[in-house]
């Protein structure tokens, strides 16, 4: 019987140290944490961005990112920044001028994950958008998501117009934009840190 006991014993702690070696402790949990460099205060600037619905294609001189912070540290599906403040010109449909508002802020920049295509890019999405178009005799309201990736071998965030979650609602618009229009943007912001000028790089250790 202490034979068999002792046995056990031995078999017990071999697992419990074979159990130790594939369970990642707490600090190995955190290392695969994307970081941002630098991080802090931004803006970002895209000149001819396009907004494309069902009846009607918008394009403006440019949409910039007045005012947005980028946080220093993510995880793969958190943020990583946000939209603070938004500025577009001269967006024309049929030469009719429609001003864009954000309604809600910030808007968030998520993390999704690495590009597969690109080394050097990180795939994001765009949420907790709300926001307002406003022209002669049309105006609606926007919300939802936008996707794009950025660039860290060119410093630019682009929005893809491929696949999009941003929908209209209240719209008033002569039947040219209805309630749950699709609309899809294609911008290329590029960024710049309020501190260095230079672009940020995002990435994992």
């Amino acid at each position: 019987m202490k034979t068999l006991a002792r046995r056990r014993a031995i078999v017990a702690a071999a697992l419990v140290a074979a159990f130790g070696a594939v369970v990642p402790s707490a600090s190995a949990a955190t290392a695969g944490a994307w970081t941002v460099t630098p991080a802090g205060a931004y803006t970002a600037h895209a000149t001819y961005p396009t907004l494309d619905l069902p009846l009607m294609y918008l394009e403006c001189d440019y949409f910039d990112v007045a005012a947005g912070n980028l946080e220093a540290a993510g995880a793969t599906g958190g943020r990583i920044g946000t939209i603070d403040a938004i500025a577009a010109d001269n967006c024309t449909v049929a030469g009719l001028e429609f001003v864009m508002t954000q309604s809600t802020t910030p808007w968030q920049i998520n993390l999704v994950g690495p590009n597969t295509s690109h080394v050097n890019w990180v795939d994001v999405t765009i949420g907790g958008i709300s926001g307002h178009w406003e022209g002669f005799g049309c105006s609606a309201d926007f919300n939802g998501t936008l996707y794009g990736h950025y660039e860290n071998d060119t410093g630019n965030l682009v929005i893809e117009g491929t696949v999009s979650d941003l929908v209209v609602s209240n719209a008033d618009c002569l039947g040219i934009m209805n309630n749950g229009d699709v609309i899809s943007m294609n911008a290329s912001l590029h960024m710049a840190m309020t501190s260095t000028g230079t672009s940020p790089v995002i990435s994992t250790p």
